[in-house]
């Protein structure tokens, strides 16, 4: 051995093992544990998490955490997310380990209180007043005062939990009179009929959203964002020596290219595409083996037109630029058959449009798909249906897309603003990411027609050109309408968002609610441009860039808004209300919706002894109830109970907003 050698050994042995650099490993020493709150009641939910500390007491990141509850009988606690929930009453001690590191934090669950124990609580509203009150703080037990003119209200019960997808069961019960009833459920109780309405047509876009689904859960698994991230940090280091001119970068027309077209990061196909048309931003090609009769000059011009002069500006107004990783300052269009292989046959209607998939941004090192450009994927016009017996016209295809692009735009431009943040982060949460894609859809087209974002567009103003509001505008609403026909069920912030049409639509809605209403300074772009550019993610980044407005009262806000919305309620506040749609107007002139009424599904309470028993709501929704006096009537009373019929519901987020509309 080198005298060099010895003497590194040595020091390495006196230095207890440090690199080969002299800095000793980082590894995780300490794991404490916290929960949020620290107190629930049976059939509540909490959130455990922890701080992983290296040897140095420094926090150390991106630690897998796996969880276990020490007192199962007391309270669970899933082993991956860390949402504990309450069983039993007593102290529960939580678990978490990261490697050989183990800490506990407890959570004290309490045991439900019977429901009207001490009496309800009253509420006594104007025309417009609006209550919101818990079901801990009423003990699931309220009371709407007497009236000496005829009324009527809108009540919620609801689900407020932040923590997305805890699915609550509860039965709500309601009597006429001053005396609170006994809590026994009635033989034959009322069953609230939201689930069993029919569902409208589904949209155009549902194969869609089926694939882009799969592909985000795919970017999820397979990509982790600080590759790239630190893929790009190393680019940029490396960009001056680099770097070539735009005329080297950009090609001329009749180019030719390969692309690989990503299944996965591991799965593609290499094609050839020929350069079709340059445009100040965008870059089309056409694939060598796309079907005949395909697009025009003019068709191609058109599209770059558009992307130019629409798409590019609007999207990158409210969300940020895409990277240049190809140093050509364009955005590539590739229209490929590939595209068109993933819709099934006996589609004639419906297609997959295209996709953007973010391995595209990613060092080839980690995503071996990776063309490291930022390129979108279409659909190629097929008039003859030689792929899957689908036949696609040129036209069919470009009004088709219009939309698509638009929307796809939004997830490159997330995905590129987070790779190009200092700050180590993972993809937006996948309700979030699309609820600002579906939001670029309807930006765009409010661009279009010259929409400020505060202009309270109803179904007349929008449906001027057939074409532009059905790229634009006709499938977010709906999207909105199949949530609104089960308000309970479907939730915004729900994993659910990869499958779920419903989903998408309250997500988008949720959004586009505290844009209007919470976008600091009334900024709308700057809003979703602190969205897109992260670090937080889902409901945290909402309600941060919302100005920290509390979760349960941005929900509270949305629910009352979307019954509440230009239905004409004297002395309404303004926060209760859209300030971009009279979604009154549009959601009850939806062509999808046959009687042209509004979809929201309510619930009419009769007369007396009402029981809705196995209600469902999941985080951040809930179930409508209407009950009208034509005169002079006696109190009613609601009771927001658990499925026992006799406790009050106490589930996390349980919570009654009551509104009187007359």
């Amino acid at each position: 051995m080198r005298k060099s050698h010895v003497l590194c050994a040595l020091v390495l042995v006196a230095a207890g093992c440090k690199g080969t650099d002299g800095v000793a490993p980082l590894v995780a020493t300490t794991l404490s544990v916290s929960t949020s709150p620290t107190s629930i009641a049976v059939n509540g939910t909490a959130q455990a998490s922890a701080i992983v500390k290296d040897q140095n007491g420094n926090p150390l990141t991106g630690q897998t955490v796996n969880w276990s509850s020490l007192n199962p009988i007391v309270a669970s606690v899933d082993g991956t997310s860390g949402v504990i929930k309450g069983l039993s009453a007593g102290t529960a001690t939580i678990q978490g380990q990261a490697g050989a590191v183990t800490g506990t934090g407890t959570i004290l669950v309490t045991a439900p209180v019977t429901s009207c124990s001490s009496g309800p609580t009253v509420v006594d509203l104007a025309v417009g007043q609006v209550k919101v009150i818990t079901a801990t703080d009423s003990k699931g037990c309220i009371k709407i005062s007497v009236t000496g003119a005829a009324s009527q209200y809108i009540v919620i019960a609801a689900n407020s939990n932040s923590i997305p997808d805890q699915l609550a069961t509860f039965t709500l019960k309601s009597d006429t009179g001053e005396v609170v009833p006994n809590t026994t459920l009635l033989a034959n109780p009322y069953r609230v009929a939201a689930a069993l309405q029919v569902a409208p047509a589904v949209p155009s876009d549902a194969l869609q959203l089926a694939y882009e689904s799969k592909l985000r859960l795919l970017e999820r698994r397979e990509l982790s964002l600080p590759d790239a991230q630190a893929g790009y940090r190393a680019r940029s280091a490396q960009l001056p020596h680099l770097r070539t001119s735009l005329s080297v970068s950009v090609p001329n027309i009749g180019d030719k290219t390969t692309f690989k077209v990503p299944s996965s990061c591991s799965k593609f196909t290499t094609v050839t595409a020929t350069a079709q048309y340059i445009s100040n931003k965008a870059i089309i090609y056409t694939d060598s083996a796309a079907p005949t009769g395909g697009f025009t000059a003019t068709d191609y011009q058109d599209i770059a037109n558009e992307f130019d002069n629409l798409i590019y500006p609007t999207d990158s107004a409210y969300f940020g630029t895409p990277l240049d990783l190809d140093n050509n300052g364009h955005v590539i269009i590739l229209y490929t058959p590939e595209v068109n292989k993933l819709t099934p046959a006996g589609n004639p209607s419906g297609f997959v449009g295209g996709f953007f998939f973010a391995g595209d941004l990613f060092p080839v090192a980690q995503c071996a798909q990776s063309n490291i450009a930022e390129i979108f994927y279409v659909l190629a016009p097929d008039p003859n249906g030689t792929i899957n017996g689908n036949a696609r016209s040129t036209s069919t295809v470009r009004q088709g897309t219009r939309g698509t692009i638009a929307h796809e735009f939004q997830h490159m431009i997330n995905a590129s603003e987070r790779i190009r943040s200092p700050i180590e982060q993972g993809f937006e949460d996948t309700w979030l990411d699309e609820a600002l894609a579906h939001f670029a859809e309807d930006v765009n087209g409010r661009a279009l027609k010259n929409l400020p974002d505060d202009a309270n567009a109803t179904f007349e103003t929008l449906f001027t050109n057939i074409n532009d509001y059905s790229a634009f505008f006709f499938q977010n609403f709906a999207r909105f309408q199949r949530y609104m026909i089960n308000p309970g069920y479907y939730a915004p912030t729900s994993a659910g968002a990869d499958t779920s049409l419903a989903v998408r639509g309250a997500a988008w809605s949720l959004v586009r609610y505290t844009a209007d209403n919470y976008a600091p300074n009334g900024n709308i772009k700057a809003f979703t441009r602190a969205l897109a550019g992260g670090p937080n993610v889902g409901v945290d980044n909402l309600t941060l860039r919302a100005g920290s407005i509390p979760f349960d009262s941005l929900v509270a806000g949305w629910m009352i808004a979307n019954y509440a919305d230009d239905a004409g309620i004297p002395g309404l506040p303004t926060k209760y209300s859209y300030k971009s749609y009279n979604m009154r107007s549009n959601m009850s002139a939806q062509p999808i919706t046959a009687s042209k009424t509004f979809p929201l599904q309510i619930n009419e309470v009769p007369g007396t002894g009402f029981v809705a028993a196995g209600l469902q709501a999941r985080s951040a929704t809930g179930d409508y109830f209407h009950f009208s006096r034509p005169g002079a009537g006696a109190a009613r009373t609601f009771r927001l109970l658990n499925n026992d019929g006799t406790t009050s519901a106490s589930f996390t987020g349980a919570v009654f907003y009551i509104v009187r509309t007359q």
